[in-house]
């Protein structure tokens, strides 16, 4: 008996632990929605690498992800990230769609809405629990190019799907020139601090920081734009 005590302590020290997302990436480059807001940032695929080295790939039909990278973050609270990208539908344009792994396969949890439009995207500013109720939100900008406008959404992942629901929005900010590669800004995050969303004014004359007060989220200006490091400058703590 003391043997087979033994041997079962020892398979279940053995016992592999499951693994976790630790990078994601876009792959498998596209022409096929012939955006070109983010040049070459259209993708037909997500690729995730798991903590023991394995890859794990998820396809896409009816659009593609149209973005400059996919985020990380723990939304159900179970120590393992999900992925957020953006994907734009053929004919629904741009919305967030949040990934995970399920029995080892990377599958779609939820997404908002889309903007409804072909060829309308959305530029993610960062993820943080803005409003301090211990849940993360997903602050992105609504076309900037456009529309321009600053949209905070919470995510629900007690539920499947994921659902997502508006709490803020604000007008005047952008965080993309069309034919960048690049997204500017971000959100700041310092310690015993409210995040901060940092963006360009829609003329890209100003740096723009987003805060949620109460409930709305309060923009004012903080200096003058000239290049992306003045939006770089403003994401530091110091």
């Amino acid at each position: 008996m003391r043997g087979v005590k033994a041997a079962l302590i020892s398979f279940c020290l053995a016992a592999p632990a499951a693994a976790d997302i630790a990078s994601a990436r876009y792959t498998e480059p596209t022409d096929r929605y012939g955006h070109g807001a983010v040049p070459g940032g259209e993708h037909g695929a997500l690729e995730v690498t798991l903590n023991d080295g394995t890859r794990v790939l998820a396809r896409v039909s009816g659009g593609v992800f149209e973005d400059t990278t996919p985020r990380l973050h723990d939304f159900d609270g179970d120590g393992a990230p999900e992925v957020v990208t953006v994907f734009s539908g053929d004919n629904t344009g741009a919305m967030v769609r949040i990934y995970g792994l399920h029995d080892g396969s990377l599958t779609m949890l939820g997404s908002n809405a889309p903007i409804g439009t072909r060829h309308r995207w959305l530029a993610v500013a960062g993820i943080a629990d803005f409003n301090g109720d211990g849940e993360a939100e997903i602050a992105y900008v609504d076309r900037p190019h456009l529309a321009r406008r600053l949209r905070l959404v919470t995510v629900d992942a007690t539920q499947t799907p994921f659902t997502f629901k508006e709490i803020a929005s604000v007008g005047g900010l952008t965080n993309h020139k069309y034919g960048s590669p690049d997204i500017e800004g971000g959100v700041r995050i310092c310690p015993d601090q409210a995040p901060v969303v940092v963006t360009a004014s829609a003329n890209w004359s100003r740096v723009m920081e987003a805060r949620l007060i109460d409930g709305e989220f309060e923009i004012a200006p903080i200096g003058k734009y000239n290049d992306p490091s003045s939006l770089a400058a403003a994401l530091r703590c110091d």
